[in-house]
């Protein structure tokens, strides 16, 4: 989301610094012209990282400091105020304390509700499910808003070519009905529940379904995952693409997709299946439910019964009302989520900030 923000935000000058490395996101802007800092604040070497964000923060002197995530929204606000910037803006990406209430994070998060009365000017909430957990654990209410992620609609173009061709290009039979599953390998993501879902529906649907899965962690050398393949679904086909930077393509490939996490904000795989007009079934997490809207179901997190019937039922819908279903999953996302629109209200934010 934050590559796809500063490519249309082009009228701004934008400056990225990693608190950490630089990661497939920090070479995609370089590559994409833009100035990317890479800090690596760890260990012992963490005060000298401080010490060059302040010197880079007052070398740059930027209009607003834009945090994105917990960690950066404290190291940001400290230093920004020390380097003299008053405009920090914060950014929040989760509905669920990563690591639990009493890690670190949760820490960084405690401290953050306390200094969110005074340090930020706005807190940028990318879901409204993320927006009411804040103002639970303490968040400044008034400081919260809401501006959910953004899409360039151009990246994501469905055909029946384009569908035979990435079925062709990941070696699947075109008799297969895929249902498909794109995110790290992290129990948030719930694919033990998915592959419940997928031996249940194996069991009750011998040889009918291929069940597709992407992200970091998701290949045949994950011996956990291919332990929980073992256990919950045995007699299932899987593929398995590991991470991959062509979601387009993986998205063409799949007949439904599923969303069986247990947590999250605003999920970005669900509204990139709907732009390649692939029907979606969905946790009820995050704002999932209001992404899909009528174009989708939603089912209860952690039930892979609920999971398994709801995929079933699409799956045996008339092929021309499941690709009606696919056409206003897109234009849902088109109409709510184009990244023009988005980008306007981080723009329109920024331009308030003097008049607060």
């Amino acid at each position: 989301m934050l590559h796809r923000l500063v490519k249309q935000m082009r009228g701004h000058t934008h400056v990225i610094i990693s608190l950490t490395s630089i990661g497939t996101v920090g070479k995609r802007l370089l590559s994409d012209g833009f100035s990317v800092y890479v800090l690596d604040l760890r260990g012992i070497f963490g005060f000298m990282s401080l010490f060059r964000l302040w010197y880079l923060l007052r070398k740059i002197k930027p209009d607003v400091i834009q945090t994105w995530m917990y960690h950066a929204d404290l190291i940001g606000s400290i230093i920004g105020r020390l380097s003299g910037v008053k405009n920090i803006v914060w950014n929040i990406r989760n509905t669920m304390i990563p690591q639990g209430k009493y890690s670190l994070t949760g820490l960084v998060i405690l401290f953050c509700s306390r200094i969110s009365y005074f340090v930020p000017r706005k807190i940028i909430c990318c879901a409204q499910s993320a927006l009411l957990l804040h103002v639970e654990l303490g968040y400044s209410k008034n400081k919260l808003i809401v501006i959910p992620n953004g899409y360039n609609i151009s990246d994501f173009n469905e055909s029946e070519a384009k569908r035979c061709n990435s079925r062709l290009f990941f070696d699947i039979p075109n008799n297969k009905i895929v249902i498909g599953m794109v995110g790290r390998f992290d129990p948030l993501k719930g694919y033990d529940i998915f592959l419940k879902a997928a031996g249940i529906l194996t069991k009750d649907h011998p040889g009918t379904f291929l069940f597709l899965a992407a992200g970091q962690d998701i290949n045949d050398n994950n011996e956990q995952l291919n332990q929980m393949i073992l256990e919950f679904a045995p007699h299932a086909n899987f593929k398995l693409l590991g991470e991959r930077d062509d979601v387009p393509n993986v998205m063409q490939s799949i007949d439904v997709f599923c969303l069986a996490s247990r947590s999250e904000g605003f999920p970005n795989v669900v509204a990139e299946a709907m732009l390649m007009q692939v029907p979606c079934v969905v946790t009820d997490v995050g704002d999932a439910k209001e992404i899909v809207g009528v174009s989708g179901v939603v089912v209860p997190p952690e039930n892979p019964l609920d999971l398994a019937v709801a995929i079933s039922s699409v799956v045996s819908l008339d092929k021309g009302v499941r690709v009606e279903l696919g056409r206003s999953a897109r234009r849902r996302i088109k109409d709510k989520y184009s990244i023009e629109s988005i980008a306007s209200q981080y723009e329109n934010l920024y331009h308030s900030l003097d008049e607060l």
